[in-house]
């Protein structure tokens, strides 16, 4: 029977996490809103999708749309996963008062209060995938079958909302496989068919939506502007390099294209018109062909030129370019007029972008800080080895399986790409904040493994 010790610090928590949803519900709704945003409201109302995004995030933006104009909806439904799965995390175990602390500063941090009114697919992305780990957590809490379903569904969502969302699937499976793995001999096939089942999902979501995309012409876009991107990086670094590419798509790339080149964003690089002009005009295959004889004749190169802009999305080193406080609605009046909208940013933006300023400089904006906590909590919680410590320590090592994906993919460093991490660690945090009982068994197993070491 849970004491009312146990129960006063779990309430209390829950409680200052609600009232940190209504605040942060009441700063940003309707959600901020950037060009990207715009663009996929655009689609989701439309019914047409660009495949440079993922569609599934157009499509619920469209979805609640026409249940009530606007993303108010949308909103809503991606900022309660993310409270849903902090408040199951806060009830799998018995809390002491720290846990009450955390809540406060979890509904304290930018992360909650600005980037979850932000209108992205990472911030969907990353609330869908913790609220699916948090109920594997559960299921390892009570093994009910709903629980497992649940978490399914919304790591399939997840899945779907990112294309390096992927790589979430398999950690997900193996952590089925851990938490059955000493109740069932069959742990290994529940894991498989749990993988089979999500990696259907997720397929049958894509395919769902296909009819309604360009056909992937997005996506061969990205692609493209991605192997550009790489190839006019590893001219900066080695101007002489004898690409396989025309003498007027290397002397642009190695030019005007070597100048607007920066490791931090792609931005400038994809707008410049010199640039664009000689990508556009390109036979097929051409760059992929010289993308792919670059990463096989000079693969240390390769790697230079990834290394450096991995570490612009990790490091963020600008708060500006990075985007650490966005806020308002942002696009051209094209694109807002037909939707209703016009760019704006409120006094309630300009008070929050304020108030995220403050944490700029410290550990709170820091990708790094959080990858070290992360690793230190996955330690603690596979060293403990209960059912839930392993479903949260399985959401520890997808958030650093995605964010080490973005060596391979990255193209700026928008702090948003990583966020998944932070939030990640706020929620191990707010699960494995430990109680009076559990430090005086830590130190009870400490002393009496260190204080009295056996005789050689």
């Amino acid at each position: 029977m849970t004491s009312r010790a146990e129960t006063m610090p779990r309430r209390i928590a829950g409680t200052v996490l609600l009232l940190g949803y209504v605040v942060m519900l009441a700063m940003n709704a309707p959600g901020q809103l950037s060009y990207d945003s715009v663009e996929q409201l655009a689609e989701g109302r439309a019914g047409f999708y660009n495949s440079w995004h993922p569609p599934v995030m157009a499509w619920l933006l469209g979805f609640f749309d026409r249940l009530l104009p606007g993303t108010l909806l949308f909103l809503l439904f991606q900022s309660l996963l993310l409270l849903a799965a902090f408040l199951i995390l806060t009830w799998l175990r018995p809390r002491g008062w720290a846990s009450v602390a955390v809540s406060a500063a979890i509904v304290l941090s930018p992360q909650w209060l600005l980037f979850q009114g932000e209108i992205w697919k990472d911030i969907l992305f990353a609330d869908a995938a913790i609220a699916g780990f948090a109920s594997l957590a559960w299921y390892g809490h009570n093994h009910r079958s709903a629980a497992l379903v649940l978490a399914a569904l919304l790591l399939g969502l997840a899945a779907s909302t990112r294309q390096n969302g992927l790589v979430l699937l398999p950690v997900a499976a193996i952590t089925l496989w851990l938490i059955l793995r000493g109740k069932r001999v069959s742990a290994w096939r529940q894991g498989l068919i749990f993988f089979i089942a999500l990696l259907g999902l997720t397929t049958a979501i894509q395919l769902a939506l296909v009819p309604k995309t360009d056909g992937g012409e997005g996506t061969q876009a990205e692609i493209l502007l991605g192997q550009s991107y790489d190839l006019t990086g590893a001219l900066a670094r080695a101007p002489n390099l004898g690409l396989p590419l025309d003498r007027h798509l290397r002397d642009v790339l190695s030019g005007p294209g070597t100048r607007v080149y920066s490791p931090l964003r792609s931005d400038p690089f994809a707008a410049d018109p010199v640039v664009s002009q000689a990508l556009s005009q390109t036979p097929d295959g051409m760059i992929g062909h010289a993308w792919w004889w670059l990463v096989q004749n000079h693969p240390l190169l390769y790697l230079q030129v990834r290394k450096s802009v991995f570490a612009a999305v990790v490091m963020t080193p600008d708060p500006l370019i990075c985007h650490f406080s966005p806020v308002g609605v942002s696009a051209p009046t094209a694109m807002l007029k037909p939707l209703g909208l016009k760019a704006s940013i409120r006094p309630q933006d300009r008070a929050l972008a304020n108030y995220a300023k403050f944490f700029f400089a410290t550990p709170v904006f820091s990708h790094l800080a959080w990858g070290g906590l992360a690793v230190i909590l996955l330690a603690l919680l596979l060293w403990r080895g209960e059912a839930s410590d392993l479903a949260v320590a399985g959401l520890l090592a997808g958030a650093l399986l995605f964010s080490l994906s973005f060596a391979l993919i990255s193209i700026a460093c928008d702090y948003r790409y990583l966020i998944f991490l932070d939030l990640s660690v706020m929620s191990a945090c707010l699960y494995a904040v430990p109680t009076h009982e559990f430090l005086c068994r830590l130190w009870s197993r400490f002393s009496r493994r260190f204080a009295h070491p056996r005789p050689d």
